[in-house]
C-alpha cells in the first residue's frame, strides 16, 4: 500500500503542469503592453525595437489604427519609406479621421516629393481641427519648411 501511494504521488508530480510561486508568473504581454513598450523605444529613437514590438501588437490587434500609425512612424524614421506608407494607408483605412496618421503621412509625402498630397492631408486636418490641433500645426510647419 505504501509503495502504491509513493507511486501515485510521484506520477502526479510528473504529470501535473508546472506550478509557480505566488507572484512569479507574468502573463504574456497584450497589445496595449506592446504598444506602450514600442512608444518608449520610439522616444529613445530605437526604431527597430519599436517595430518588433509593434508587429507583435499588430498580430494581436490587426485592425488598430494607432498601432498601424506607429508602425508607419517607426518605419519612416528607419528610412523604410515604402513600408511606412503602407502602414499610414492602413491606419487611415481603419480610421479616416486619424489625425496622427494624417500628419505623419503628410510628412512622408513631403519626404517623397508629393507636396500636393501633403496639402490634401493638411486640408483634411483643417476640417477636423477648425480651432487648431498639434497635428495640424506640425504639418503646417513641415509644409512651410519644405517650401
Amino acid at each position: 500500500m505504501r509503495y502504491s501511494l509513493v507511486l501515485v504521488v510521484t506520477m502526479a508530480a510528473f504529470m501535473s503542469s508546472p506550478s509557480f510561486a505566488a507572484g512569479s508568473y507574468d502573463p504574456p504581454p497584450n497589445a496595449d503592453d506592446r504598444l506602450k513598450k514600442a512608444i518608449k523605444h520610439i522616444d529613445r529613437e530605437r526604431y527597430d525595437r519599436a517595430i518588433s514590438e509593434l508587429r507583435k501588437a499588430a498580430k494581436l490587434r490587426p485592425n488598430n489604427a494607432d498601432i498601424q500609425n506607429y508602425l508607419g512612424f517607426a518605419y519612416r524614421k528607419s528610412g523604410k519609406l515604402e513600408e511606412s506608407g503602407r502602414h499610414y494607408t492602413k491606419a487611415l483605412d481603419l480610421d479616416p479621421d486619424h489625425k496622427g496618421a494624417l500628419e505623419y503621412q503628410g510628412e512622408l509625402f513631403l519626404m517623397t516629393g508629393k507636396p500636393e498630397k501633403a496639402q490634401a492631408n493638411l486640408a483634411r486636418l483643417v476640417t477636423l481641427c477648425p480651432g487648431g490641433c498639434s497635428e495640424r500645426a506640425d504639418l503646417e510647419a513641415a509644409i512651410a519648411a519644405a517650401q
